[in-house]
C-alpha cells in the first residue's frame, strides 16, 4: 500500500520538468524571428557574424561598410589594380550597404546598393528595387595607351579662360559656356577639370550654387591625385544620376565613380579613396 503512494510524486516531478523544458524551447524560437527587423546588429564584427551563421544557416550576416568593401575586393579578379572607396554615404544609419560585382582581365565594376535589411554581396535580391537602391558605380578599366586612358576621363583643357568669370570661393574662378540646349560652368583645380551642366531654361544660379559647394568640399577633402589628368562632370538638375561622373587616370588605367544621384555624394565617395 505504501509503495503505491510513492509513485505519485515521482510522476508529478517528471511532468513538471518536461513542462519547463518545453517553455524554454519556445522562447528560443521566438528570438530568432526578430533578426534584421531593427538596427541592433549594425556594426557587428566578423567574429560576431560567424557566431550568428553557426546558430542559423538562414540568417544574412550584418556587415559593416569595412566588411562589405573587403568582401567586394575578394570577389574581384582582374589584371587591373582594384581601387575602392573607403566610405559610401547612406540615407539612414538604419540602412545597410551591399554590392554587385563584375570583372574581366582588363576591367572591373562594382555597383553599390543601399538596402533596408542585410543583403549579401552579389545576391539576386539586389535586383529587387523594393529591397535595394543603387547608390553609385565604381569601375576601373585598362586601356592600350595612356593617351586613351586620359581621353576616357573626359578631362577638359584650358577651362580657366574665357568671359563671364564667376567667383566660386577659395580663389577659384569658374567660366560659363553654352551650347546644344545646355549651359556649362567650368573650372580647374590642379590636374582636375570640373564642370556643372544645366539646361538653358533653368536658373543659372543653380549651377553656381552647386559649383561653390563642390569647391567648399574640396577645401576640406582631397581628390585622388591623377597621373596625369582627371575630369568631373556634374548635373545641376537633381537626380540625374546618369549624367554625374568623376574619373581620373593612373597610367593606362581609368578609374570612375558614376551614376550617383546626389553630386556631393559622388564627391565624398571619390575623396574617400584618399582617406
Amino acid at each position: 500500500m505504501n509503495a503505491k503512494f510513492m509513485v505519485i510524486p515521482v510522476v508529478f516531478s517528471a511532468l513538471l520538468l518536461a513542462s519547463c523544458g518545453g517553455s524554454y524551447s519556445s522562447d528560443s524560437s521566438d528570438s530568432s524571428n526578430s533578426y534584421g527587423s531593427s538596427n541592433n546588429n549594425y556594426g557587428k564584427t566578423t567574429n560576431d557574424m560567424n557566431k550568428n551563421d553557426m546558430s542559423s544557416s538562414t540568417k544574412t550576416p550584418t556587415l559593416t561598410q569595412k566588411d562589405v568593401l573587403a568582401t567586394v575586393k575578394s570577389k574581384l579578379s582582374s589584371d587591373v589594380v582594384v581601387m575602392l572607396p573607403k566610405a559610401i554615404p547612406l540615407s539612414s544609419d538604419k540602412h545597410y550597404l551591399s554590392a554587385k560585382t563584375s570583372d574581366s582581365s582588363d576591367a572591373y565594376q562594382v555597383v553599390f546598393y543601399e538596402t533596408k535589411a542585410p543583403i549579401s554581396v552579389n545576391s539576386s535580391d539586389l535586383k529587387d528595387t523594393s529591397k535595394a537602391t543603387p547608390i553609385a558605380t565604381i569601375s576601373g578599366k585598362m586601356y592600350a595607351t595612356e593617351e586613351a586612358a586620359a581621353e576616357a576621363t573626359g578631362h577638359m583643357n584650358d577651362v580657366n579662360t574665357g568671359v563671364n568669370g564667376v567667383d566660386l570661393g577659395s580663389g577659384i574662378t569658374g567660366y560659363s559656356d553654352a551650347g546644344a540646349g545646355s549651359t556649362f560652368l567650368n573650372w580647374a583645380e590642379g590636374r582636375w577639370s570640373m564642370g556643372v551642366r544645366n539646361t538653358t531654361s533653368a536658373d543659372p544660379q543653380d549651377s553656381i550654387v552647386l559649383a561653390k559647394k563642390v569647391v567648399a568640399v574640396l577645401e576640406k577633402e582631397t581628390l585622388p591625385a591623377p597621373h596625369q589628368v582627371g575630369g568631373m562632370k556634374l548635373e545641376a538638375a537633381p537626380n540625374k544620376a546618369e549624367g554625374n561622373i568623376i574619373s581620373w587616370q593612373d597610367g593606362k588605367t581609368d578609374y570612375t565613380v558614376s551614376d550617383f544621384a546626389d553630386p556631393l555624394d559622388g564627391v565624398h565617395i571619390t575623396t574617400s579613396f584618399t582617406e
